[in-house]
């Protein structure tokens, strides 16, 4: 394998990506982007396998009866595939594990992760030649499969990498589990490179604590959507009132009950206790809500819920970005916000994160725009100035 460079970036020789749906497929054409000469095999179905080649991001393609042959010669291999597919994997790979190259690093893109380093831990133990490493990318869509592929889908995205937590051993191995420790944490460090050279922000965290904070910022937000658009839903008699009225917020609320159910069942059984742990504290507040409703009409709810939102474009750690933001007014026009990214493009200013805050129709809008910092939000707006448009630092 080759060793990592002084930036700390890492690439491997050769790539298995195993399933080319969404995920797998982004991963894979993002790669491919970003080192050319990249060897990428994908294991998948024969129908996509087609696709990948025809896609030019897969140079071989192999069935999933023939995955062990798509490993062997891999340096880093990553499974894309549906949790308990992953899961499935594992097993099999802990009773009869592949030949691999030494020192290959095995990981995945798996939503929940207790379950999935304890079975890759098992597959690949200290001495192995193979090193697992979990990690979940936090990035994706409601759509899915491969046509729904996009090479900048890691970009600025929080990667959670966790490398296995340290055992103990008897006196007469210590030797053997310290080389494999500076084995993993050599690949962890490898996988954090790649994950990095992809765009995204690499943070490690323990498995169990992930799962933990994963049921909070992305099952619960997951359940939430799909109940408010499932009980709108429900309300027959003013259902359609409600689409016709329906607005940003709205449409922002429940944009994840698009989301496939085959897809969330697996990651929901995965990690069943905390998302029941979790939910039944968010019942709590509700309740809470509802009792404030009568006291100071949720004054509390509102300033606590400011709080946390404005911390999302301060921090530094997880998923939230920490640019420096302006607000940028646009007409309701064609075009109007295609020149505004044009204006800041043309002078080589990047923008790292985009929303749209408010939508009125007829009458415009306004959108946030994040950048690397104060400096590039100085010019952005000085940019934007000149090209008639209003901005202001948020």
């Amino acid at each position: 394998m080759e060793s990592a460079p002084e930036n700390g970036e890492w690439r491997p020789g050769r790539l298995t990506v195993v399933g080319m749906g969404l995920l797998g497929a982004s991963l894979a054409e993002a790669a491919r982007r970003r080192w050319p000469s990249l060897s990428v095999a994908a294991v998948s179905s024969p129908a996509t396998l087609a696709k990948a080649r025809e896609a030019g991001i897969a140079d071989q393609g192999f069935a999933y009866a023939d995955i062990d042959s798509a490993v062997a010669d891999a340096d880093l291999v990553v499974l894309c595939t549906p949790i308990d597919h992953i899961q499935g994997i594992l097993e099999a790979w802990a009773r009869k594990p592949p030949r691999c190259r030494p020192g290959c690093i095995f990981t995945d893109v798996g939503s929940t992760k207790a379950g999935i380093c304890a079975l890759g831990r098992k597959a690949f133990p200290p001495g192995s030649d193979g090193v697992f490493i979990g990690s979940h990318p936090m990035a994706g869509s409601e759509k899915t499969g491969m046509e729904a592929r996009d090479p900048l889908l890691f970009q600025n995205a929080s990667w959670v990498i966790c490398p296995p937590e340290s055992k103990g051993g008897s006196a007469a191995g210590e030797a053997a589990v310290a080389a494999a420790t500076t084995e993993e944490s050599q690949a962890t460090d490898r996988l954090q490179g790649f994950a990095q050279a992809l765009g995204a922000r690499a943070t490690r965290m323990g498995a169990e604590l992930h799962d933990r904070v994963a049921a909070h910022v992305s099952h619960l937000p997951q359940l939430l959507s799909t109940a408010l658009a499932s009980y709108v839903g429900g309300r027959r008699a003013v259902v359609e009132n409600c689409l016709q009225i329906a607005g940003g917020g709205f449409r922002d609320m429940t944009r994840l009950a698009a989301s496939s159910f085959p897809v969330w069942e697996p990651i929901l059984q995965s990690n069943r206790e905390a998302v029941r742990e979790v939910l039944a504290g968010f019942r709590e507040h509700l309740e809470s809500l509802e009792q404030s409703l009568a006291k100071d009409l949720g004054a509390e709810f509102f300033r606590d819920g400011n709080r946390l939102r404005a911390q999302l474009s301060t921090s530094g750690k997880g998923f939230a970005l920490p640019p420096a933001e302006i607000l940028v007014d646009l007409e309701d026009r064609p075009g109007a916000l295609a020149e505004a990214f044009g204006a800041l493009a043309a002078e080589g200013i990047n923008v790292l994160d985009a929303e749209i805050l408010k939508v009125r129709e007829g009458e415009g809008g306004t959108m946030m725009m994040g950048f690397h910092g104060p400096g590039d939000a100085r010019a952005a707006l000085e940019c934007l100035a000149g090209a008639g448009y209003k901005a202001r630092t948020r």
